[in-house]
């Protein structure tokens, strides 16, 4: 049985994060000798430090050294956000951003769209780490470039590419009969490159739910099994001019609880192929044309059989040019959702239309960002949303910045085209949620020492609920989200230290109320050593306590929990390292979901080969 942490144990946690975060409050992500270059701030490549946004970045050395860690758990610990899971690996997971609501993210794969259309949210758990190269998380609006649902924020997964030639694999096995291996090719033939990425990962896991579960807990063990595949060509026609395909795809079986007596099991598949065109048409003048469709496809057998998939045509036109002493973005989309399913939708089918424009620019020690949005759908109309942030350097490394923007969110097909069913349906005449935020930064970037503060403040209306009479969904809540993050790291000789910690006030602002399964407090925090051919590190995940029922009643509180993993790592050869990773070390019982499980003390085992 899950038992609930006590709030004094979460509470040392948080304590224990605080003291060795802040004596480097000084930054922004981890500390490298050349600032890594970001693109999703802006969608303009530029070097991290010069970004005006709350940006943070996974690269493959974390994401190689992640082990069996799902991507939600990898963004937990590096990404600064909170998560919740219906159980173990494969389970549906969701993640908030600053406290928004696990809708409010936009997720790229590679620039393409890949979400649910009828649920309104990202299938994180089904997205592979053996696929990713690197990670860029944006946190704060993003809609006045990347259009609806951009309230809390923007992931984007980068997958790994043909940038260098490559070859790679992996095999492991660890807790719950989990067994993982993946390969890798990049080769360049002339002017062509090619790349090839596939994986498989199998484990028998633990039952996704337990006795406080009332409904649907069944104590066998729900497995889950993934097999992935990614390829790239990139041919440079001339100098400045290539054409490049791009395609990942990922299996998911899982098994779930929907009640004792029935074996459940969910499969769904996530893809997303693009064809992209990219031109140098000037010395100051870039552009991209790119033609996509990003797919989930899930089919549910078991108490509740059916199915639901989405397919996203995407169409962009994106045009980066230097002028007016600044660097400008601006550019067209369309997206068409189409929804097919065993339940009857009254539509099954919406487009977007978008044109939108940015302009970055550094006048002496002042820096600033500007974008604007105009977004049409087809279902409620237009709607236009902007972001406005204005920096200045004190000095090479000091700098303190402020931003205003907006931000929308479309409702989703259950929201709104749900067929009538136990007197329930949709309603087609909900309006978008739309989000206004607010944001101070101080931040110290290079040298051995980065850090920062970061200050936010969001306001959400027209957040859709069940009505009353619970027939139908409307238009009615708002929510406040205010709170302040600290993030710091160093790095000097063999020693890397970093850490981050959030408290956040994030309330229904009609009630008071916070908001479901968000803490008030949460942070990571990591130590690595490298010594020779060995590498190892200890790493701290903490959260105070949170309700799962947006009452705040006793009985829907979860404890608070603070996790300590280890990892370690021996270079045999140049090419050859044997990795061991041991998760939860304490074996601390907690919940993320009531009534869900949550993976208990683990140990994973890899050896993992990288050439030419």
């Amino acid at each position: 049985m899950i038992r609930s942490s006590r709030r004094p144990s979460a509470l040392r946690g948080l304590g224990l994060l605080v003291s060795s975060t802040l004596p480097f409050v000084a930054i922004a992500a981890e500390p490298q000798s050349l600032q890594p270059v970001v693109v999703t701030a802006t969608r303009l490549p530029q070097p991290i430090d010069t970004v005006l946004a709350d940006l943070r970045v996974i690269d493959a050395d974390a994401i190689a050294n992640a082990g069996p860690m799902s991507l939600t758990e990898l963004l937990r610990i590096r990404g600064g956000v909170e998560i919740s899971a219906n159980g173990g690996p494969g389970q549906v997971s969701g993640l908030f951003i600053r406290g928004s609501n696990a809708g409010h993210v936009v997720l790229l794969v590679d620039g393409v769209r890949v979400s649910s259309a009828t649920a309104g949210t990202n299938a994180f758990e089904h997205i592979p780490l053996a696929q990713i190269e690197r990670i860029e998380i944006l946190r704060g609006v993003g809609s006045s470039l990347y259009g609806a649902d951009a309230i809390g924020g923007v992931i984007q997964v980068f997958t790994k590419n043909a940038d260098a030639e490559r070859t790679e694999a992996s095999v492991g096995l660890g807790q719950w009969d989990t067994t993982e291996a993946s390969i890798g090719l990049a080769r360049r033939f002339g002017a062509t490159r090619l790349s090839l990425q596939a994986g498989w990962r199998d484990s028998h896991a633990f039952s996704a739910t337990n006795e406080n579960n009332a409904f649907s807990f069944d104590p066998d063990a729900d497995g889950y099994r993934n097999t992935n595949l990614g390829l790239s060509a990139d041919h440079t026609i001339a100098p400045g001019h290539s054409l490049a395909v791009r395609a990942m795809a990922s299996r998911g079986r899982t098994e779930f609880d929907a009640g004792p007596g029935t074996d459940d099991v969910n499969r769904q598949r996530l893809s997303t192929v693009a064809l992209e065109s990219r031109n140098q048409l000037g010395t100051d003048w870039r552009s991209l044309l790119r033609l996509a469709r990003g797919a989930d496809h899930i089919r549910t057998e078991g108490a509740f059989p059916g199915f639901f998939d989405t397919d996203q045509d995407q169409f962009t036109w994106q045009n980066d040019v230097a002028a007016l002493g600044g660097q400008w973005v601006a550019g067209l989309e369309w997206r068409r959702e189409k929804v097919a399913s065993d339940t009857a939708f009254t539509q099954t089918s919406r487009r977007f239309g978008g044109v939108f424009a940015g302009y970055t620019a550094r006048f002496g020690d002042h820096l600033l960002e500007a974008s604007a949005r105009h977004d049409d759908d087809s279902q409620f109309g237009s709607h236009g949303t902007g972001k406005l942030a204005w920096g200045y350097k004190f000095n090479p490394h000091w700098r303190a910045s402020a931003s205003v923007g907006t931000a929308f969110k479309a409702p989703s097909f259950n929201d709104l085209y749900y067929p009538l069913s136990f007197g329930f349906s949709g309603n087609p005449d909900l309006k978008p949620e739309r989000a206004r935020s607010t944001e101070l930064a101080l931040r110290h970037d290079g040298g051995a020492l980065q850090g920062g503060v970061t200050v936010f403040d969001s306001r959400v209306k027209d957040l859709i609920a069940v009505d009353p009479s619970f027939t139908t969904v409307i238009n009615v809540n708002r929510a406040r989200i205010r709170g302040a993050t600290v993030d710091a790291a160093w790095r000097a000789d063999v020693w890397t230290l970093r850490g981050e910690f959030t408290h956040q006030d994030a309330e229904d602002a009609d009630t008071g109320n916070r908001l479901v399964r968000r803490a008030r407090q949460y942070g990571s925090a990591s130590l690595g050593v490298v010594l020779g051919a060995w590498r190892g590190g200890v790493e701290w995940v903490v959260s105070g306590d949170r309700f799962g029922a947006a009452s705040n009643s006793e009985a829907s509180r979860m404890g608070g929990y603070a996790l300590v993993n280890l990892n370690a790592s021996w270079a045999v050869t140049p090419a050859w390292t044997l990795a061991a990773r041991l998760n939860n070390v304490t074996d601390k019982r907690y919940e993320l979901v009531q009534g869900y499980n949550t993976p208990g003390s683990n140990l994973f085992v890899s050896l993992s080969y990288a050439g030419l």
